[in-house]
C-alpha cells in the first residue's frame, strides 16, 4: 500500500509525461463509471484536491488506459495497493517505487551530496568524486526548474502565509539551496534572507527527507553557537521540510521560524510536511504566469 500523497504524485507525474489534459482524463474516468465530478478529478490532477482511494485508483486506471491506448513509452500511474494493481491489467507496466524509511520519497534514488544521503535512505559511497557529481546534479535540477530566474512570485506567497498563520510563528519562508547560497523565494515576517549556504539552517534541512526541528536553539548544543542564534536575527525556533524536484532532488525547503522557543508535536510535523508536499506539486504543475 502507498500513501495518498505518493499516489497523487505519481498520477501528476504520469500526466506530465503525456500531452493529455486533466479534463480528458476526467472524462475517461467518468466513462469508466467514476462518480466524482470531472472538476474534482481535474483538481486532483492539478495537485490542489483529494479523492477517495477508490476514485484515485480509477483515475490511475483512466490514465494507464489512455497511455496504453496511445502506446506511449512513459511511466504509468500507481494504484493504492498491489492487489488493485494486479487486477488492473497494468500492474506489470508500473515501475517499482523506491520509498525512504518514512515512506514519503519515491522515484529513482536521489541524493543531496556532499552529505551522502540517498533518496532511498541508503548511504552513498563517500568518495569526493561521487559527492561532487551528485551535488552537480542536484544543483542542475534546481536550475532546471527556472525558479532562480523568476524572482519573487505571488503564487508561492500563499504557502508561506498559510504556514505562518497555521503555526502562529513570526516568519515563514521558501528557501532554495544553490551550491553556495540560500536564495529566498518567498517570505512573510521579519526573519528570512539570502545567506551563504554554510550559514543557512535550511541547508541542513535538505540533508535528509524529514522535518528538521529546533525547538529552542539557545538550549541546543548543536545550534546555540550558530551565528543566526547568537547574532541577528537571534533565532530560537526553526522547523523545515525539504522540497524536491519531480526527479527527487532536494532543492530547498519550506520553513517556519520564531524568536521564541516553541514546542512542536508529531502532528505539527505532519502538517508542515503536508504543506511542503502541496508546495512541491505547485512547483511541478503550477503555471508560473
Amino acid at each position: 500500500m502507498i500513501s495518498q500523497d505518493v499516489q497523487q504524485w505519481m498520477a501528476v507525474q504520469a500526466l506530465r509525461s503525456t500531452d493529455f489534459d486533466a479534463s480528458s482524463v476526467g472524462a475517461t474516468y467518468a466513462g469508466l463509471g467514476g462518480m466524482c465530478d470531472v472538476r474534482e478529478v481535474v483538481s486532483y490532477l492539478e495537485g490542489s484536491g483529494t479523492l477517495p482511494a477508490a476514485d484515485r485508483d480509477l483515475v490511475a486506471h483512466a490514465l494507464n488506459a489512455m497511455i496504453d491506448d496511445r502506446g506511449l513509452p512513459v511511466d504509468g500511474a500507481h494504484y493504492s495497493t498491489d492487489e488493485v494493481a494486479d487486477v488492473s491489467g497494468f500492474g506489470d507496466n508500473l515501475r517499482v517505487l523506491v520509498l525512504d524509511p518514512d515512506g514519503h520519497r519515491f522515484d529513482r534514488p536521489a541524493a543531496t551530496a556532499p552529505y551522502g544521503v540517498a533518496g532511498d535512505g541508503q548511504e552513498i559511497d563517500g568518495t569526493a568524486e561521487e559527492d561532487e557529481d551528485a551535488e552537480y546534479q542536484r544543483c542542475h535540477a534546481l536550475y532546471e526548474t527556472g525558479l532562480l530566474d523568476t524572482g519573487a512570485e505571488d503564487r508561492f506567497d500563499r504557502y508561506t502565509r498559510r504556514a505562518r498563520e497555521h503555526f502562529g510563528v513570526s516568519s515563514s519562508s521558501i528557501a532554495l539551496i544553490t551550491e553556495d547560497r540560500q536564495v529566498i523565494k518567498s517570505v512573510v515576517g521579519p526573519i528570512g534572507q539570502d545567506l551563504p549556504r554554510d550559514t543557512a539552517l535550511c541547508s541542513r534541512t535538505i540533508e535528509a527527507s524529514r522535518v528538521l526541528v529546533i525547538t529552542d536553539a539557545w538550549a541546543d548544543p548543536e545550534y546555540r553557537d550558530h551565528p543566526l542564534v547568537v547574532g541577528g536575527p537571534r533565532i530560537r525556533f526553526y522547523a523545515g521540510y525539504p522540497i524536491t524536484t519531480a526527479d527527487g532532488w532536494r532543492i530547498g525547503t519550506l520553513c517556519i521560524i520564531d524568536d521564541r522557543p516553541r514546542s512542536f508535536s508529531d502532528a505539527d510535523a505532519l502538517d508542515l510536511q503536508r504543506m511542503a508536499l502541496d508546495l512541491q506539486i505547485e512547483i511541478w504543475v503550477g503555471d508560473p504566469d
